[in-house]
């Protein structure tokens, strides 16, 4: 079997890609050949630089027209199976026409549609995202229950039960060789991601009263300073972002170069009260050591609306549990549940903690600490569950099976002419060179909707002003 896999946004070296290259990495190792499909939309991904393929990158470069890439779509269409993990945002509107259009030429692989959204926002982040799922022959969501299931479905009924949720694997055995002893352990407490404020990165600053700084280390590692993580919001306790006034003087950041060598600025160096660390970016097995040496990894993801959750984790969270002690977000615990159906909470293991519980979550650490047989009982618990649920010799096989058995719908749609309804010259528009947005904020709400410089612009029927009841 041959398998494409397919970069709408191009290779970003983040969770999209790292979920593709286990599945790649696993297919290769089981006698199937891969190919990977990298769309240059004019921006650079410096954490790319530390994933690696097992099959070619074919690059599709960012002047290039989707006839530019004939070579590339006839490769495409030789395999048996096309996985589109990612596709360009508003934010990528140049380009984003052009990955509709090659997706609309792949014809004879099975097309899986891979949408990693897992928030209102960011699915509807996806100009096209309804009209691209309708190309699928089977879509993946982050929950069979949320927002992008609505969307896909609304238009599209035929979606319905193409859609698998999202299987979050990992080879747990290449963690082994990271995890330390209890009795070999740091006292050290880590967040470990991506600035999000979804995932609560200030509590590592929160927590910074409540520990002993001479005892105890606290550890910002892949957290990268923007707008979301340096601006305040009230009230301070439950603020998200760490490098907000209240405590940039306090944290030295440190530099990481294309060799994933650490380095200190020479204004962070002048730095002269610092109590935490930040790594902006890490060389991926030094940052699984550093967590397989730390006492605790601060996990704080967490969804406001509790059905996005699916049944799963995120990646982060995988490698706290297995390589740490996880402290995971309340409302997650209480909420979230796993694929048999209990909550996340239900599970011995974790220890559950929310913001402006900094205290608690403190003097558990410490006592934890003091005792290398819980701690050791605990983690070993957090380890099998994610052996359990996320072990890809057992969901691999379990998704290429109903990929295979679902094969190629019979009954697709052309989305243009289904949203005639409320978009009646859509096509028209399209054919003027418009970008048509099919977003949940237009689809759900029937808006037509076109993309003009990254923003939806609602399209307003036009007065009749010739009558006296178009007048007024």
């Amino acid at each position: 079997m041959k398998v494409a896999f397919i970069f709408g946004k191009g290779i970003e070296g983040c969770g999209v890609t790292r979920g593709a290259t286990i599945l790649e990495k696993w297919l290769t190792e089981h006698g199937h050949q891969t190919v990977n499909i990298d769309f240059d939309c004019g921006q650079i991904f410096y954490r790319a630089r530390n994933l690696s393929f097992t099959g070619p990158i074919l690059k599709c470069e960012k002047n290039w027209t989707v006839d530019d890439c004939k070579d590339i779509l006839a490769e495409v269409n030789s395999c048996d199976i096309a996985i589109l993990h990612s596709v360009p945002t508003r934010k990528q509107e140049k380009y984003i026409d052009r990955c509709r259009e090659f997706m609309s030429r792949v014809h004879d692989p099975i097309i899986v549609v891979h949408d990693h959204g897992i928030t209102k926002s960011n699915i509807n982040m996806i100009p096209q995202g309804g009209e691209i799922m309708s190309m699928a022959d089977v879509g993946v969501v982050q929950s069979l229950n949320g927002h992008s299931k609505q969307m896909y479905t609304a238009i599209d009924k035929s979606m319905e039960s193409n859609l698998y949720e999202n299987p979050i694997w990992v080879d747990t055995q290449l963690y082994d060789k990271f995890r330390a002893s209890a009795e070999e352990r740091r006292k050290h407490i880590v967040y470990m991601g991506r600035m999000s404020s979804i995932k609560d990165p200030a509590m590592i600053c929160r927590l910074l009263p409540h520990v002993d700084i001479d005892e105890w280390d606290l550890s910002l590692i892949g957290c990268e300073r923007s707008i979301s993580g340096a601006t305040v919001t009230e009230p301070l306790d439950l603020c998200t972002a760490p490098y907000i006034p209240a405590y940039r003087n306090l944290i030295r950041i440190h530099s990481v170069n294309v060799k994933g060598e650490i380095r200190v600025p020479r204004a962070e160096a002048l730095k002269t009260n610092t109590k935490i660390n930040s790594y902006e970016k890490y060389a991926y097995d030094w940052g699984m050591e550093t967590l397989g040496k730390s006492m605790g990894s601060w996990c704080g993801y967490r969804l406001r609306n509790s059905e996005e959750y699916g049944n799963r984790m995120e990646y982060t969270m995988i490698e706290s549990y297995l390589l740490s002690m996880p402290i995971i977000q309340r409302h997650f615990a209480e909420n979230a549940k796993s694929p048999e159906g209990k909550l996340w909470g239900e599970y011995d293991g974790p220890i559950i903690a929310e913001a402006r519980e900094e205290a608690f979550i403190a003097d558990e650490m410490k006592r934890i600490a003091a005792s290398p047989n819980e701690f050791n009982e605990r983690t070993r618990a957090c380890q099998e569950l994610i052996n359990k649920f996320n072990n890809i010799d057992v969901l691999a096989p379990k998704f290429l099976d109903f990929v295979l058995t679902k094969g190629k719908r019979s009954d697709k749609i052309n989305y243009i002419e289904a949203i005639s309804d409320f978009f009646p010259d859509a096509a028209a528009r399209r054919a003027n060179g418009e970008i048509i947005v099919s977003s949940g904020t237009s689809i759900l709400n029937k808006k037509p909707m076109t993309l003009v410089a990254g923003k939806n612009n609602e399209i307003k029927p036009v007065k009749d002003v010739a009558s006296l009841e178009g007048f007024f």
